[in-house]
Order: structure tokens, then C-alpha cells, then sequence
């Protein structure tokens, strides 16, 4: 009975060429589009959600009260990260984070004959303690507890030294002013980390540059912080709501307070109004969601809307059938096959195009999207 259906369904589909191209693409271009949003949509929500300590880590950001406004952002004391952990027992790892060159510039490495441009950061002993970012050579304990020292990206060691064990301990010459030496090795930073860099300098060479640090008025570095397991953010962020009046008068005309947001949302919600976290990438992906929906829609409407057109023509077969016998239940499981059928060939030419278009929406989101063909939820 199916078999037969199918081969029903199939002579109709044929026998109407024109109309079953402009169904089937048309419900196949729909599809194509929402995949490839819904794609991008996943990948902006999966950034950074590969950390292993995801719900512990946290960022710390301050909140500025003057001249009857509130303002806040994401630049910290230089000697913060180092203090909170001191002085806070829920918090098990800090680390200091800041760009090593001015921004928009890279910094010059040389090694022998050759020389390249690398991003990269200064960040504190617990960096990797804290943060996956899985070490080739050496260990998360020792990687930046050492002045002086500095782990490369892996890219970085093949370049410069042709191979992740042979960089190990190795000299690299910095701006052709100092001689650094390599502690660790980490694996190049996947695409879905918000933390890009390619290279780490030890947090105590940053202080020691940078003598500003010393006076708690100054801010600019980043600071991230790791809660002990079980501890409570909430109690937490009271505890250091006025931490920095330990270590300078409080002014009333500029209050500052410290606050925390959970590490794994700052990408999408890096937005700050009034004091708070307000927004941010995320009003981007739900109104690309709702893009997708609709665009899911209308080819579904349109979908009907040909399928309705053409009922008009096939009310003689539908008579004939009647009095053959047909039961409603038969004739309603021959047309739903039908649709079903030429959604499976919309699906199947939906796929296809978006394998195919994924490089060039790549080029135009700025991503590295892949189209996930061996999980299951994809099919879904």
C-alpha cells in the first residue's frame, strides 16, 4: 500500500515538472536560510562554553557612580586579581588580563633569521588553571608563574622552532629588547573562544613595566576571577562590592563598586547602561532567530499556497477515487505523502546548498562554520 502511494506521489511529481521545481526550491531556499542562520545562531552561543570550570569563572567589572550618573565597564586595577585572591576566601584563581601591544598593533618576535608579528597578552600565574586551553608542552601550574617567561601558541613553536618539544625552554627575542624565555605550549585557540592570542607573557614582567598599576585609581587591565567550588557569586560580589576601599579613601563624589558577571556570558551580553549588564551581541541573535522563523515561514505559506492552487485541478482525480472506493482516511495519506515526499527532496537540495554556500557565508560572517552532517540535532 505505501509502495503504492509512493509510486502515486512520484508519477505526480513528475508528470508536473514545472510546478514541482518552483515547490521544491522554493521550500528548499527557505529551509537553506534557516539553516545557515540557525547555524550561526549556535555558533555565537557555543563561544566560550567549552571551559570546564564555565560555572565557576567570572569577570569582574566596575560600576561608577559621579555627578549623579552611573556608568560601568570592564577595565580594572592592575594589582586587583592578585588582591582579590589574597584577601577573598571563596575565590580560588585570579588572573590580570591585558594586551601586551598598543591596540591595533601586533608585537615583533625574532629567532635567528626569523621574525614574525604575534597578538598576544599578559595574563596572571592561574591563566591556564582556570581557563581549557589545553597545554602541548609544559603544565597549567608553572606556564606563567615565571618573569620573564612566555607560552606560545603552537603555530607559534612550529614557526620559530619547528615543533611544540623543541620550543620548550627555548629564547625568543621581544621587540628586540628583551630575550623571553618559553615555559609552555598551547594548542592554537579554537575559533569559539571570545580570548584570542598567540601568545601569553607573565602578569609580574606587566606590573613591573607598567609602575601606574600601584596606584588603585588607575584602571585598564581585565580581571577574571574563579569561585571555589560551592561557593555563592551573589555573597561573593557583596564581599567585594567595596573591595578597593581597603586600599585608598573613599570619595563620595566618585563611588566605585565591583560586581561580577559570569564569565560565559560576556560575550553576548558585554553590553553595560545605567551600571548593569544590558545587552549586548545577544539582541543580534534572538532578531536573527526571529529572521530565520519567518523566512522558515513564508516558504511553508508559500509551500500551501501552490499546494492549495493546484488542488483545484486534481478534484477530478479525487471524485474518480471516491467512487472507486477510496476511503477519506487513503486519500488523506496519499496527499500528505506527497508533501512529505517533496519536503524530503526540499531537504535533501537544502543540505546540499548549504554545504555548498557555508565558504562563502563564512567569508561573510567572519566565522569558521562547518556543517555538522554527524549530529543527530542537525537532522532534527
Amino acid at each position: 500500500m505505501i509502495k503504492n502511494y509512493l509510486k502515486i506521489a512520484w508519477r505526480n511529481i513528475t508528470r508536473n515538472k514545472a510546478f514541482s521545481i518552483i515547490n521544491i526550491m522554493g521550500l528548499a531556499l527557505g529551509i537553506t536560510c534557516g539553516l545557515l542562520i540557525m547555524l550561526w545562531v549556535q555558533d555565537e552561543k557555543n563561544v566560550d562554553a567549552f571551559h570546564e570550570n564555565k560555572k565557576d569563572l567570572f569577570q569582574v567589572y566596575e560600576r561608577n557612580y559621579f555627578d549623579g550618573k552611573i556608568d560601568a565597564g570592564y577595565s580594572t586595577q592592575g594589582l586587583l586579581a592578585q588582591e582579590l585572591k589574597k584577601t577573598i576566601p571563596e575565590i580560588q584563581y585570579s588572573s590580570g588580563f591585558e594586551s601586551v601591544a598598543a591596540p591595533g598593533s601586533q608585537s615583533t618576535f625574532q629567532v635567528g633569521e626569523k621574525v614574525a608579528k604575534m597578538n598576544g597578552m599578559f595574563a596572571g600565574a592561574d591563566f591556564f588553571s582556570m581557563f581549557s586551553f589545553p597545554l602541548v608542552q609544559g603544565n597549567a601550574v608553572n606556564a606563567l608563574n615565571e618573569p620573564g617567561g612566555i607560552a606560545i601558541s603552537e603555530s607559534m613553536a612550529m614557526y620559530f622552532f619547528g615543533s611544540a618539544a623543541g620550543a620548550i625552554q627555548q629564547t625568543v627575542r621581544f621587540e628586540n629588547l628583551e630575550e623571553l624565555k618559553v615555559t609552555a605550549v598551547f594548542k592554537n585557540i579554537a575559533a569559539n573562544s571570545s580570548l584570542q592570542f598567540d601568545f601569553l607573557r607573565n602578569w609580574a614582567d606587566f606590573v613591573k613595566q607598567n609602575q601606574w598599576v600601584n596606584n588603585w585609581g588607575n584602571t585598564d587591565p581585565q580581571t577574571f576571577i574563579q569561585l571555589k567550588p560551592n561557593a555563592d557569586p551573589v555573597k561573593t560580589e557583596a564581599k567585594i562590592k567595596d573591595f578597593i576601599y581597603r586600599y585608598q579613601e573613599k570619595n563620595k563624589s566618585f563611588v566605585v563598586e565591583l560586581a561580577l558577571q559570569p564569565f560565559t556570558e560576556k560575550y553576548l551580553h558585554a553590553a553595560l547602561k545605567n551600571g548593569y549588564v544590558d545587552g549586548g551581541r545577544i539582541e543580534y541573535v534572538h532578531m536573527f532567530s526571529i529572521i530565520a522563523v519567518f523566512i522558515l515561514l513564508i516558504a511553508c505559506i508559500n509551500f500551501m499556497n501552490l499546494a492549495t492552487a493546484r488542488s483545484a485541478k486534481r478534484a477530478k482525480e479525487v471524485g474518480i477515487r471516491k467512487v472507486a472506493g477510496a476511503l477519506r482516511s487513503s486519500l488523506l495519506v496519499q496527499f500528505v505523502g506527497e508533501a512529505m515526499l517533496t519536503t524530503f527532496f526540499a531537504v535533501i537540495i537544502a543540505m546540499l546548498l548549504t554545504a555548498l554556500l557555508i565558504p562563502v557565508f563564512n567569508q561573510l560572517t567572519g566565522k569558521q562554520l562547518s556543517v555538522p552532517f554527524t549530529q543527530p540535532i542537525f537532522y532534527i
